[in-house]
């Protein structure tokens, strides 16, 4: 969703045109490549400016065709193209030429545009399974691209409390596509610990199915398929704490838009999550039982709910506000 907010806020002010590199049939990549190639060649000399969402197969040739023309290439980061976590199979280097291929891109664009400087070098002890060292600017090393991180920004107008009765003590998790490691990457493992430790109070995963579950679920927890996005509003509204404990992550939205709701953050310390959570909620340091449950029930016991949420929500507007990212996006071009 935020690839097209972004080609929404180009075409305001730009000239676009928008290529896909269709990677749904990896036994055509090749082919992907030269078409590619013959656009680049016969088109190429049109543009000014390359942008590219996410750095892999598709980025390689724009960022070698803008730097031996002249143009400029930026090379927008996500999350996944700066992170290898080999113990649970998750990001691009996990697999040796996309790995490559991203730091192909990374090293001849013009500038990189992360939506967290935790994407190009950050360090963590929450996880130590993998390498505590990720991004980009390790994996590919030696590297010189320049950077500007541009943060995502949120609509305050859309996600708001629905005046809705909230449950008292109550966690929601937002969690599309659970199947295989994301159900480790994701925490939703330690979600189901928390659930089972407290099973008083009432636990909600919005987004994926029954039966993408390897582990029992608790009676506790309510499994809600995925909705609508004009819908999260309800479900952030109804639950009093947003959990995110996820191992990597680029700039996770669901809790910004959880606060935005009023709900208290509570996230592992990996990320943008203390860049979001700031003082507003609670962090975990380490993927730790003990760690854990000591955080939540910190959490619970915690004074004055209500005005946690508003504050938490005040916090997301000044710092993450609609408009934030375009002003930064446009002082690139």
């Amino acid at each position: 969703s935020f690839v097209n907010k972004d080609l929404s806020i180009l075409e305001k002010h730009f000239k676009v045109t928008t290529y896909r590199f269709n990677t749904d049939l990896k036994l055509v990549t090749p082919l992907q490549f030269f078409i590619q190639a013959l656009y680049l060649l016969f088109f190429g000399w049109r543009y000014e400016y390359f942008v590219t969402f996410f750095a892999g197969y598709h980025s390689v040739l724009p960022s070698l065709f803008a730097k031996w023309t002249g143009r400029k290439c930026y090379v927008f980061l996500g999350g996944t193209e700066c992170f290898y976590y080999p113990s649970f199979k998750y990001g691009n280097f996990t697999k040796k030429w996309y790995g490559k291929s991203t730091c192909i891109s990374a090293r001849n664009a013009s500038m990189l545009v992360p939506v967290s400087e935790n994407l190009i070098y950050s360090r963590s002890d929450y996880y130590d399974g993998d390498s505590k060292t990720q991004g980009i600017y390790h994996w590919c090393a030696p590297i010189h691209t320049p950077y500007k991180v541009v943060s995502l920004e949120y609509d305050s107008n859309m996600f708001y409390w629905q005046n809705v009765a909230r449950i008292e003590n109550s966690f929601l998790t937002v969690a599309f596509g659970i199947e295989g490691t994301a159900f480790i990457r994701k925490g939703i493992d330690k979600f189901i610990l928390i659930a089972n430790h407290y099973p008083e109070l009432l636990f909600t995963i919005v987004g994926c199915q029954q039966d993408d579950f390897p582990v029992p679920v608790p009676s506790n927890v309510t499994i809600i398929p995925p909705v609508p996005y004009a819908e999260l509003p309800q479900h952030y509204s109804r639950h009093q704490f947003y959990l995110q404990l996820s191992i990597a992550e680029g700039f996770p939205s669901a809790i910004c838009e959880a606060m935005l709701c009023e709900c208290i953050p509570i996230g592992s310390q990996v990320a943008a999550l203390p860049q979001i959570i700031s003082t507003f909620g609670f962090l975990v340091a380490e993927r730790d039982d003990g760690i854990i449950l000591k955080t939540i029930k910190e959490a619970i016991q915690s004074s004055d709910k209500v005005k946690a949420g508003q504050m938490s929500r005040q916090h997301i507007i000044s710092s993450f506000g609609i408009g934030s990212r375009e002003k930064e996006i446009l002082k690139l071009f």
